[in-house]
């Protein structure tokens, strides 16, 4: 499970400034996405989650309780047996994750980043993907039921790197360059 969240936290020298006060997430060796703010969600989040990573022909399963709205993300993560594996949250005043779990070099931006290409406004995330280099095509949009059906695909120059499908109370993420992905169950 670790070995695969690791995988959100690429390694990195380049650095650059910003006026975010938040440190960048690298979507591509060169593309350096700053967090938006929490004001972009789409809509409210207050549900347990099942979260099945894979990576590498693995595949790793957690639970999460999400509580997420215009005023920032708090995510607390449980294993199978219920035992806490850490706690997440992110706001426009900070990001943290404090787990006896994860290692001390994974950097919390990287999960908000990943919820954010999922659950933030499209509009907001093309132009902010648009400022750094990659595109945002956009496939399908809600229902009569409010509920999203739709593909998002994230490209830098017309390679496919990210791509994330919502289906009703089901997200499937797969990061092409980095080689995870994972699926979000909200639970009904």
């Amino acid at each position: 499970m670790i070995s695969a969240l690791m995988l959100l936290y690429p390694v990195s020298c380049a650095t650059q400034p910003s006026t975010s006060r938040f440190e960048p997430v690298f979507l591509s060796g060169q593309a350096r996405y700053y967090l938006l703010p929490a004001a972009e969600i789409e809509r409210p989040v207050d549900c347990a989650q099942q979260i099945s990573v894979r990576y590498e022909g693995q595949e790793f399963t957690m639970d999460a309780w999400v509580k997420a709205d215009a005023n920032g993300i708090e995510m607390s993560l449980f294993n199978a047996l219920g035992v806490g594996m850490g706690d997440f949250s992110f706001s426009d005043d900070g990001v943290s994750l404090n787990s006896p779990v994860f290692p001390p070099s994974f950097k919390a931006e990287y999960m908000a980043a990943d919820f954010q290409l999922c659950y933030f406004r499209r509009e907001a995330l093309g132009r902010a993907l648009g400022e750094i280099g990659l595109s945002l095509d956009v496939i399908g949009g809600g229902d009569e039921n409010g509920l999203r059906s739709e593909i998002r695909r994230i490209s830098e120059a017309g390679e496919l790197i990210i791509e994330i499908e919502k289906n009703g109370n089901e997200i499937r993420y797969a990061n092409f360059l980095r080689g995870y992905g994972y699926t979000l169950r909200e639970a009904e």
